[in-house]
């Protein structure tokens, strides 16, 4: 079996020392006495040094003290012989313990810079990865002084703040206050100043001043040059034109729903009109001779024109749902709801729906003016709760929204407009309604024993 290349010179040594150590003690022996040899002993004590430990050396220094001692030709009495052997004692326990010393230092100091150069190979590997990930990152990542003066910016922030320019240049050296002047006036440069970790959503402006709205997450920190913030930026104009984008369009469809309720309760009624008309005119057949009554007539007819518009042409973009992540959602959205409430949430909604045909914003509205509703009726309601279940059926899916308040008292009133349990005009139900028709599912109410209970039925949406 080979040895380690270690222990072998270690062992190589050892050999070599006690090899040595024999032949000066049998030259001890046999040279003519006035040659002294004691000395020489100090030679195997330092090879064999470098491989023993403390304990060690101590009883070789002993061992060399006593072989001297049996080698040379000296007599040996208490007054001589004490005092030469604690003299060869101590020059050799000496010269041992500091070969010793010596080589464990050298040995502790090799093995501190073997372990300061795999830290800082380490180190240098982590600053290439960061350096790596800063260099690719798609946010905007800038480091500046406590002056406002950039140091360090990633090509993510000259895209950022110079954009299609064709004035591009370094972004090292200019002051922030060009393009975030809300993060150039951070204080990190006064007495007592704390480290800080915030982000800010604020205006920054590109070259040649085009304003743009930004995120900006940023950190504080000391230095030996002083403070030092680096800022993590986002450009969130586009998220911000979207949303503003999708809540005028929310307007726009509740407000073209609420115009399409109207007309169609004034067409209902243009038609009782009309047969009041009609019983009038087969009363008194000369009413056909008043113009006042063929003007009423017209401005009957004129009115139900106007009001032509009907509630299941206000479509909504609908699509194919997965009702996964909807749901996933849904539930972020409800629970906390439900628990600021104090009413418990019974969640029953298998993973393996199909997707289905509907417009997801609208579909969210209608569940939640549904989960609005019961929290109002379980208002004083002993242990309430919430039961949301999910099911497939034979034409779609069917999503049952139901709870244990007091209940429905006139069921047949629910989705008509301006009536409502509550004693007061309201759109929710009737407007949830149109919109389920709108993408061709329906909301429909279901009498139950106890609390009150909607069914959405939805649509499978077919393969393409």
């Amino acid at each position: 079996m080979d040895m380690p290349p270690l222990l072998r010179r270690r062992w190589a040594i050892f050999t070599a020392g006690v090899i040595l150590l024999a032949l000066i003690a049998w030259a001890d022996l046999h040279l003519n006495d006035a040659v002294p040899l004691a000395l020489l002993y100090i030679v195997p004590i330092v090879l064999l040094s470098t491989v023993l430990n403390r304990s060690q050396v101590g009883l070789l220094g002993i061992l060399c003290a006593l072989v001297a001692e049996f080698a040379d030709e000296y007599p040996w009495n208490v007054e001589q012989g004490i005092p030469r052997d604690i003299l060869y004692l101590l020059a050799y326990e000496s010269v041992g313990f500091y070969v010793t010393e010596f080589v464990s230092r050298r040995r502790a100091e090799r093995l501190h810079v073997m372990a300061l150069e795999t830290e800082m190979a380490a180190r240098r590997g982590a600053e290439e990865q960061l350096r790596l990930v800063l260099a690719t990152s798609s946010l905007a990542i800038v480091t500046s002084d406590a002056d406002g003066t950039i140091l360090d910016a990633n090509s993510s922030a000259e895209d950022l703040f110079f954009g299609e320019s064709l004035l591009r240049g370094p972004l090292v050296g200019r002051s922030m206050t060009e393009f975030i002047p809300s993060l150039a006036r951070v204080q990190i440069q006064r007495e007592g100043w704390q480290q800080m970790k915030t982000m800010m959503q604020c205006q920054g402006f590109r070259s040649g001043r085009q304003p743009f709205l930004a995120d900006v997450w940023f950190s504080s920190y000391k230095t030996s040059h002083g403070g030092r913030l680096t800022s993590m930026i986002v450009d969130t104009s586009a998220e911000l034109r979207d949303r503003e984008e999708g809540n005028l369009e929310q307007v726009l469809a509740g407000s073209r729903l609420a115009v399409g309720a109207l007309a169609h309760e004034i067409r209902n009624i243009c038609a009782a009109i009309a047969v009041v008309q009609t019983n009038l005119l087969a009363k008194s057949p000369h009413l056909l001779e008043s113009e006042d009554f063929l003007a009423l007539q017209k401005l009957t007819l004129t009115l139900g024109n106007m009001s032509s518009v009907e509630l299941s042409r206000v479509k909504r973009q609908s699509a194919s749902l997965d009702l996964q992540p909807f749901f996933r959602d849904l539930y972020i959205i409800i629970s906390a709801s439900l628990r600021d409430a104090a009413v418990d949430l019974r969640w029953n909604v298998p993973d393996n729906l199909t997707s289905v045909w509907a417009d997801a914003q609208s579909l969210l509205q209608v569940i939640l003016n549904l989960i609005r509703n019961a929290e109002t009726a379980l208002a004083r309601t002993v242990q309430p709760y919430v039961d949301l279940t999910a099911k497939q059926s034979a034409q779609g899916v069917e999503i049952c929204v139901s709870d244990n308040g007091p209940g429905v008292t006139q069921p047949e009133q629910l989705f008509n407009p301006f009536c409502t349990n509550l004693g007061k005009g309201g759109f929710g139900l009737y407007l949830s309604k149109a919109m389920m028709l709108s993408f061709q599912g329906d909301l429909r109410y279901v009498p139950t024993s106890a609390g009150a209970a909607f069914v959405l039925d939805l649509v499978v949406a077919e393969a393409p």
